[in-house]
């Protein structure tokens, strides 16, 4: 390997020091892309940018304008920070950020069957951690979040009310396509992959970068069940060594909500009563999806996280 090649490429940097790179990458794509994005929707739809302060969810200038923030702002935010990381990175970008086969094809399989099973449980957890309260002394504090929460929630739905079959594959785009190729490429394909570098555990990498995961989508009440699907998102990537099963699992939990809600918006407002059994259930069946993984998955630490293409290096002892 040509010494200039170990100078070129951040991989052979310290792991630490390429999460601090990424980081400065990722502020650098938001600023420049959150500016030309308001420039240009704003243009496009007439609209100012107090028109989105407190936004007239029944405008549908603005409605239109905010769901093209959104598509484009995660393109801005997560997809191209990423590439532009993986380009200086590796001399195979899409290599590095997990864009290849999983080992076996059941992953695709197992991808389908684990998230569908887990929507019971993160559903239990969702509701779990609503029903949560803060100290009395912070009241005001837990106010604040939930009335956050509730204009958030009302947006979306304003972004969700869908008219025909047309608006439905347009918000099947925006909400589930995009989401879970963007995001995923961010947060496994590049973040999950730097903190097991910085940690050296496989299990810490996944569970802290589910943790960011869900703050980013910043609902303080879903946190839990959120970062329980990012858990096994990143799981999905790890045993597969393959970005895709984690992607198509993102999508469709994504366009399972969408799809709910073109049905019926009614059931975005309506609590479900799982009974014990099905949480229980839905629990053991993630449980042995895990254990599935882990018995036919061939990924080591070293295969997928070494910093020479002719270097294998031991797994570490993560279980």
């Amino acid at each position: 390997m040509h010494l200039a090649t170990v100078i070129t490429y951040l991989k052979y940097k310290p792991a630490w020091l390429q999460l601090v790179i990424f980081g400065l990458i990722t502020c650098g794509t938001t600023i420049i892309g959150s500016s030309i994005l308001e420039m240009v929707v704003n243009s496009i739809y007439g609209l100012k940018s107090t028109d989105f302060i407190e936004p007239d969810l029944k405008n549908m200038r603005i409605i239109a304008a905010l769901r093209a923030k959104q598509a484009f702002g995660t393109i801005f935010v997560f997809l191209v920070s990423s590439l532009l990381f993986a380009y200086k990175s590796d001399e195979r970008p899409l290599q590095y950020l997990g864009i290849r086969k999983p080992q076996r094809p059941r992953f695709w399989l197992v991808a389908i069957l684990l998230m569908l099973a887990a929507l019971p449980l993160a559903s239990w957890l969702n509701d779990v951690s609503h029903q949560l309260h803060f100290p009395a002394s912070w009241q005001s504090t837990e106010n604040a979040i939930r009335s956050f929460e509730k204009k958030l929630m009302e947006t979306v739905k304003a972004m969700l009310h869908m008219k025909g079959p047309g608006e439905f594959m347009l918000m099947l785009v925006i909400v589930a396509v995009i989401p879970a190729i963007c995001e995923e490429i961010f947060f496994r394909g590049v973040l999950q992959r730097l903190l097991i570098q910085v940690t050296k555990r496989p299990v810490w990498g996944i569970v802290i970068t589910a943790c960011m995961f869900s703050l980013f989508h910043g609902e303080v009440f879903g946190f839990a069940a959120r970062a329980f699907l990012g858990i096994l998102l990143g799981a999905l990537y790890w045993y597969s060594g393959s970005i895709w099963p984690a992607i198509i699992g993102h999508f469709l939990h994504n366009a399972l909500q969408v799809t709910l809600f073109y049905i019926n918006s009614n059931l975005a407002d309506k609590d479900f009563d799982l009974q014990p059994g099905v949480i229980i259930v839905s629990a053991v069946a993630v449980g042995a999806g895990i254990w599935y993984m882990r018995r036919i998955s061939h990924t080591h630490y070293g295969e997928i996280y070494d910093t020479d293409d002719d270097l294998v290096l031991p797994s570490p002892k993560d279980e």
